[in-house]
């Protein structure tokens, strides 16, 4: 099979798995949302502000400060960057957008396309280091249907992790073969998953330059002066590219004050437990593996991933290679005498010994024993990881043959993907680390970040870089692969003795671990007030000029309303019903004082507290919705759960001079305050 017919096989396979394991979404492409309809309101609100304004960015029509003054949080600036801005996504839908106006359809096509294309290039980059198509088959199907990936289905911008396969992959093709095209395209890979997801910005940032350098090293290219200023050229052009969506974020962080408090990010973090943690929509460990139930502590990633990647370790160690026993046969060094071999044996097993210890301290808490009367601790995660780092050392220095394992296996981009994944595992914890209650380290690298480096103390869920460790793990798991499809040519070399039929054996056990059929569809939040409806409706947009129907008909006369209008949504402060006045004002696009986002300005904080009840002091309150701006009220009085309550609104609304406008078959009523 030619390269070209392989690798579009690949696609079609991982988009046809993908429709399979998604369903019924497919069923209600244009009408149902995935997941519940919280978060994935307000990413469908962010996309449409991009896809509705960027065409008047780009003709001049607007300001990129206007750009990110959306129309949430009258009167405050910078709506945009009080969460992810979505970006790469709307260029993504732009045409969809512009032809259908349905940001449902555009949204759930988004959805689904980061598990082809995160499959795909995990494919990609696999095959490229493997040089194994099965292999790499297998190693996408990890990754594209990672089990973490249903645990993230509200949350498009943790989903959207499609870009980081295919950067590594572009970059590697350019430290391996010196194509310019190839790092063309692994530097728009990373500006793109950069303007796709802030977390992955951050937290995929240093991986990137390190695979880079890993690579350089093992090709022994570090002096190539050509490769580092194609790199160089890429950096800068990342960082331009980059950097304007970075300054409305310090903008926002200087004018509004955000830091996220260590205690928010400690709460948000993953635990040790989390990896044995699924999320209750698995077919098969949902119900299972409840470990740790908390808020996104559901990073499970697999069983089989975990079991490939073993393999592949096994194989490297095992790999022909320099074998120092060869050559005292042959006379080329002397045999080493039987103290020093009893040595090298002693330190081999205390290595071992120390590296089951520090699993077991840091995954179960350790272990008390009595050997021969001799007790035996094994607690402290910090002070195994010295006592196992000594002992390492002195087996290299004792023994040639360990040194050329060690050396030969450290070449391997096997190794760095091994580190990679432990690294990216211990950041995930965030800065205190834990498995269960108990501490399992005194120091959590990630609270270096926190403390040091810019952008870390304004994000505040650590866990999610259990999506990278989900990365790197994939690719761990196609090393595992190649070394069992070798082993199934080759019975010689063979670790398992098994044949290429495990292929599908295993690619059917990786489905089966990550399968969540049906999907959950259109959950509701239900806060304060009454619960809204298990449906929304594609809003439409003035730009499309026409409504989508079923929207509540309140909005087609919102949209009518002379340029300058403010609107206010009562009940106000309830964010199950705030997140559906932020979807639904794309109907219009008027400035609304309510809003829901990752993070809130003070000014509307200090309005909920007014608002949320009136009755408490009504002048206070009254002023309050002048001092927002707002020109007209939108009153919902089916999203009140006692009825009284909407009559109390309208009641303070009428006492206060405003005029209502219309009401509306559903009840809704406009009012102009001024």
């Amino acid at each position: 099979m030619k390269s070209e017919p392989a690798s579009l096989f690949s696609f079609l396979t991982y988009s046809v798995i993908s429709l399979v394991l998604t369903w019924p979404l497919a069923r209600g492409l244009g009408s149902d949302v995935p997941g519940d309809l919280g978060d994935s309101l307000l990413n469908m609100w962010i996309l449409s502000w991009g896809a509705e304004h960027l065409p008047q960015l780009l003709t001049g029509g607007m300001s990129w400060t206007q750009f990110w003054d959306a129309n949430i949080f009258h009167p405050a600036p910078l709506g945009l960057a009080l969460s992810e801005h979505l970006f790469g996504q709307v260029l993504q839908i732009l045409p969809v957008y512009w032809l259908t106006g349905n940001i449902i359809l555009c949204y759930n096509l988004l959805f689904i396309s980061t598990f082809v294309l995160a499959a795909y290039g995990t494919y990609l980059l696999v095959y490229d280091l493997t040089g194994d198509r099965r292999a790499a088959f297998v190693a996408g199907l990890v990754y594209g249907f990672l089990p973490y990936r249903i645990a993230s289905v509200p949350h498009l911008q943790v989903m959207s992790s499609q870009w980081m396969p295919f950067a590594l992959w572009g970059l590697n093709r350019f430290v391996t073969t010196n194509s310019y095209k190839a790092l063309v395209g692994g530097t728009a890979a990373l500006v793109m998953q950069n303007w796709s997801c802030g977390y992955y910005l951050l937290y995929f940032a240093p991986f990137a330059p390190l695979f880079v350098l890993h690579r350089m090293w093992s090709l022994g290219t570090l002096r190539n002066v050509r490769t580092w200023l194609g790199l160089l050229a890429a950096a800068v052009g990342t960082l331009v590219l980059t950097l304007p969506f970075l300054i409305p974020y310090t903008q926002a962080q200087q004018q509004f004050g955000f830091e996220r408090p260590f205690g928010e990010v400690v709460r948000f973090s993953a635990n040790v437990w989390s990896y044995v943690t699924a999320s209750e929509s698995l077919w098969l460990f949902g119900k299972a593996l409840r470990y740790y139930p908390h808020g996104e502590g559901e990073t499970f990633v697999g069983f089989v991933p975990w079991l490939l990647a073993f393999v592949a370790l096994i194989a490297l160690v095992a790999a022909p290679g320099s074998n120092p026993e060869q050559e005292v046969k042959r006379g080329l060094t002397p045999p080493s005498p039987l103290w020093k071999r009893a040595l090298i044996v002693l330190l081999a097993v205390v290595v071992i010994t120390q590296f089951i210890a520090v699993v077991s301290a840091v995954f179960f808490g350790g272990f008390n024993v009595d050997v021969l009367a001799v007790p035996i601790r094994a607690r402290s995660p910090q002070r195994l990881l010295w006592q196992f780092a000594a002992a390492a050392a002195l087996l290299l220095m004792v023994s040639p043959r360990t040194r050329v394992t060690t050396m030969r296996a450290a070449r391997s981009p096997l190794s760095f993907f091994a580190v990679a994944t432990v690294l990216a595992m211990w950041l995930s914890l965030g800065p205190v680390p834990k498995a269960g209650d108990a501490l399992v380290s005194g120091f959590g690298l990630y609270g270096i970040f926190y403390e040091y480096v810019p952008g870390f103390n304004g994000v505040r869920v650590p866990a999610r870089y259990a999506m990278i460790a989900g990365l790197f793990l994939a690719v761990m798991a196609g090393y595992g692969m190649a070394a069992i499809v070798r082993g199934g040519q080759t019975p010689r070399h063979s670790i398992l003795g098994v044949r290429p039929l495990a292929v599908g054996v295993i690619a059917l056990l990786i489905l089966i671990e990550g399968a969540a059929i049906p999907l959950p569809m259109n959950g509701t939040w239900g806060q304060n007030e009454a619960t809204p409806p298990a449906r929304v409706f594609p809003p439409g947009s003035p730009g499309h000029r026409v409504l989508g129907e079923g929207v509540p008909p309140v909005y087609a006369a919102v949209a009518a309303l002379p340029a300058g209008s403010a609107i206010t949504e009562f009940p106000f402060g309830d964010a199950a019903w705030e997140i559906r006045y932020v979807y639904y004002s794309a109907a219009h696009w008027k400035p609304i004082t309510n809003g829901y986002s990752g993070s809130f300005p003070p000014d509307y904080s200090a309005r909920v507290a007014r608002l949320k009840d009136v009755t408490i002091n009504p002048a206070a309150s009254w002023q309050s919705l002048l001092d927002s701006g707002s020109s007209h009220v939108v009153l919902h009085p089916v999203a009140f759960a006692n009825p009284v309550h909407s009559t109390t609104v309208q009641t303070w609304l009428e006492a206060h001079g405003a005029r209502l406008v219309a009401t509306f078959d559903d009840k809704d009523a406009l009012y102009a305050i001024r």
